[in-house]
């Protein structure tokens, strides 16, 4: 909601590695906000965010020191984004100010990605804090309902699309990926543990052994999140590099949950979609 400025105060972002957070810096930048970035050692860079960010490193073993520095800001508002590699309980390495609050992240080691995500929305909650998510704050880096750049799937691509997205949501009880390839009216891979830009590239490999067979037009991929899936944490992406790699895979184009996934500029995801002859859908 563009108007989520109005509704809350002085933002925090907490940055991982990757685009996304500086995009969302430079939207912010435009309304005229300057939030404290907290980026995330290891993961974000804090050069890319420009000589003029408000922006301090953290370990992950530094909870306590952010906590600290946000209330003294008196920031309520957080929202978390880029990619964090799942770290171990034992390579926290927490300084003094954070070693209370140990006891509520060793109950969220203890499940799968999604119990961890939602353990760390839970401790910011029970902080005091309000955890907004990236589409809240910025629904323009979502994407939209409808195609991105100038292709659009044909009637037989939709009905590929359809099948995807049923499939994926039959599977969230399972919480496995949130994408798929399907072609020549099946399911060619599931995403596991490897993440989308490795399901596309056992794809690619199973094409060019010959062992895989996708005609031209055909293949495609669908991604969204899972059911119940905690948005605000954890919401699905894709970027140029999806891009590449599905034409690359030979694969005709990409169908999305509208709203619900990750894109980043919209535009210059359509001018690549258009060179690459991909079809990018938004779908409601």
């Amino acid at each position: 909601m563009s108007g989520g400025a109005q509704e809350r105060g002085p933002l925090v972002m907490i940055a991982g590695g990757g685009d996304y957070p500086v995009q969302l810096a430079r939207i912010l930048a435009g309304r005229g906000e300057r939030p404290f970035i907290a980026a995330l050692d290891g993961a974000a860079d804090p050069e890319a965010f420009g000589g003029d960010a408000d922006i301090r490193r953290y370990r992950l073993g530094q909870l306590g020191s952010l906590l600290d520095e946000l209330r003294q800001r008196q920031i309520v508002d957080i929202v978390m984004l880029g990619a964090l590699p799942r770290p171990s309980f034992g390579a926290l390495r927490p300084e003094m100010s954070t070693l209370k609050y140990l006891p509520h992240f060793a109950k969220a080691f203890q499940g799968g990605d999604d119990h961890l995500l939602r353990g760390v929305v839970s401790f910011f909650e029970q902080q005091g804090f309000r955890v907004h998510g990236p589409a809240q704050i910025a629904p323009e880096l979502t994407a939209p309902s409808g195609p991105v750049g100038r292709r659009q799937p044909s009637a037989t691509q939709r009905e590929l699309l359809e099948h995807g997205f049923s499939l994926l949501k039959a599977l969230s009880p399972f919480d496995v990926g949130q994408a798929a390839i399907l072609a020549d009216h099946r399911v060619v891979a599931i995403e596991a543990a490897e993440g989308t830009d490795a399901m596309i590239q056992r794809v690619a490999d199973l094409v060019a052994g010959g062992r895989l067979k996708i005609g031209k037009g055909d293949g495609v991929l669908v991604k969204l999140p899972k059911t119940g899936q905690d948005l605000r944490v954890d919401m699905p992406a894709i970027g140029p590099d999806t891009l590449r790699n599905i034409a690359a895979a030979g694969l005709a184009g990409i169908g999305l949950r509208a709203g619900e996934v990750l894109v980043g500029d919209r535009a210059a995801l359509g001018r690549l979609a258009d060179q690459l002859g991909l079809f990018v859908e938004g779908v409601a």
